[in-house]
């Protein structure tokens, strides 16, 4: 088919060239992998004759059919490094109207789908390809997006146009550093971005007041959420060194747009995990003193921001017994984030996951809140997971050593502890007085009875000690240092003891520990005094 393409082409029969590009597209909407044409060299050659149709201006009126093709091809990564050249890139930042700023924004209804299929393949191709990554960073691409970006309400252009320019706009932030400062500091896009957030959400606002519904509509989802993907790439980096003032405003308007993004979210529950994640995601970058505008209550809508994030996060504890880190890591940062830097916040916060303590006949790991799920993270065996749950509900508990263990129980934070060099410490008080600290009555009753290791209520059981004499328990207690040795020296376990610094120091030797015993039990001896024999 390809010759009969290339010959159509020599002859200059478009209607020709169409039947045939149209039954190649057909056949391979979803092919993803095109070996069949590597193994003759098929590929390039339809590559190329695609190329040579869009190259030439006779051709404009199967532009569209070629690009599709293009667009299918690109899909298959497996030599497109070999075959595509800088000039292919041009051709394709010409279609879609990205290559001089003066004609970006012109977009009739006659060139809409060109643009649209030359910024699919775009995408595909610089998501594949380091060399198309290259040239769209070094000429005109992202001053044509942003300028493009700037007109979206003003020109009414297409919604699927505004998601692929975006779409293209995050790839290569995501790809390529320096363009990111580019775009941030020369062209002003976080701005840009902001402002079509902005209007995203004032006519979901307008919306909701005509017609009684808040929700936003699946489009503005898909193009809110790209938008966040790419004010992602571009706040990983500090926005701006030279000013910390416009810095601070940029980043107040920003939150607050998030903040009702966050609250709109709550009635789209088919798209509330996409737009809460992205969020979130965005979140993270945030300077942590201006996450105190999520506590501001939005001027339409009663939702309380914050507690979306704690809900999002319960949701996502839900769905699998083993989080991935990935997946709930955001939000813990973001709580973490915030409740380190401000007072208010670590107190909304703490409500929602350490409310006053009620259960304390149960572990804390064992139930459905949302901080049994977060106890039960303190011993997973992904250790960057159960470091952040640990120093979020430490920070929760003002790092007071003693309120940790109350709600966590000390088996469970003891990582945390050993760490940190608190095992021989009770608190450390660098925060606002204990009066948010209330003892329930049902943990009064209990107090005396709980264990702290388990973090809960455990009846009394009889003493194993109690019928034996010093030697009796001497002896048992040398059985378990043999037990010990002997796992020991099979490298099961490795013993410790505290050192001066809280933290656990291995012994080299089991006898260290029998030495620390005999020293006990011969205290013991001499408290109780020799046996008086004077009667």
């Amino acid at each position: 088919m390809t010759s009969e393409i290339k010959a159509a082409i020599e002859q200059n029969d478009f209607q020709r060239v169409k039947v045939l590009v149209e039954a190649i597209v057909e056949q391979h909407t979803n092919t993803f992998n095109f070996d069949t044409y590597h193994a003759d060299n098929t590929f390039k050659q339809l590559w190329e004759s695609m190329f040579l149709c869009l190259a030439a201006d006779g051709y404009k009126c199967i532009h569209k059919q070629c690009l599709t093709c293009i667009r299918l091809l690109s899909r298959d990564k497996t030599h497109l490094k070999e075959i595509i050249i800088e000039q292919h890139v041009n051709i394709l930042l010409q279609c879609a109207n990205l290559v001089e700023e003066t004609l970006c924004i012109v977009i009739t209804s006659e060139n809409t789908d060109v643009i649209v299929e030359g910024l699919k393949c775009l995408c595909n191709i610089v998501y594949n390809c380091d060399t198309a990554q290259e040239v769209c960073c070094s000429n005109n691409t992202v001053d044509c997006i942003v300028l493009r970006l700037r007109t979206y309400f003003e020109q009414n252009i297409p919604y699927v146009i505004k998601y692929f320019d975006i779409k293209l706009l995050f790839l290569l932030t995501a790809f390529n550093k320096d363009i990111r400062l580019k775009i941030t500091e020369e062209l002003h896009g976080l701005t840009y971005l902001t402002e079509v957030l902005d209007n995203i959400l004032r006519d979901t606002i307008e919306d909701a007041s005509k017609n009684n519904s808040s929700s936003l509509q699946e489009d503005n989802v898909l193009l809110s959420c790209e938008i966040l993907k790419t004010l992602f790439n571009l706040t990983v980096i500090p926005i701006s060194e030279s000013s910390e003032e416009d810095d601070y405003s940029i980043w107040i308007r920003l939150i607050s747009i998030l903040r009702d993004l966050l609250v709109t979210s709550t009635f789209v529950p088919l798209f509330q995990d996409n737009i809460i994640c992205n969020v979130v995601n965005l979140l993270t970058n945030v300077p942590p003193l201006c996450l105190d505008q999520l506590l501001v209550k939005s001027h339409w809508c009663d939702v309380d921001a914050l507690k979306v994030i704690v809900n999002f996060l319960d949701t996502r504890l839900c769905s699998t017994e083993n989080p991935l880190y990935e997946n709930i890591s955001p939000a813990l940062m973001v709580l973490l984030k915030g409740s380190r830097s401000i007072a208010k916040f670590r107190c909304e916060v703490r409500q929602q996951i350490l409310p006053p303590l009620k259960d304390v006949i149960n572990r804390p790991e064992q139930g459905n809140t949302l901080r049994n799920k977060l106890c039960r993270l303190l011993t997973t065996p992904n250790v960057s997971l159960r470091d952040l749950v640990a120093e979020l509900l430490f920070v929760l508990c003002k790092e007071n050593v003693g309120r940790m263990i109350k709600y966590t129980g000390f088996g469970n934070a003891a990582g945390l502890f050993a760490n940190r060099g608190l095992l021989c410490k009770t608190s450390n008080p660098d925060y606002s007085s204990d009066s948010e600290d209330s003892d329930t009555e049902e943990y009064l009753t209990y107090k005396d009875q709980i264990n702290p290791v388990l973090g809960c209520y455990e009846p009394p059981k009889p003493n194993p000690f109690e019928c034996m004499s010093v030697e009796q328990q001497e002896h048992e207690v040398m059985q378990l240092v043999s037990k010990m040795d002997k796992l020991t020296r099979e490298g099961v376990i490795q013993p410790c003891k505290i050192g001066d610094d809280g933290r656990p120091k291995p012994i080299e030797h089991v006898l260290q520990l029998q030495e620390e015993l005999m020293n006990h039990f011969t205290n013991i001896k001499n408290k109780d005094g020799p046996d008086d024999d004077s009667d």
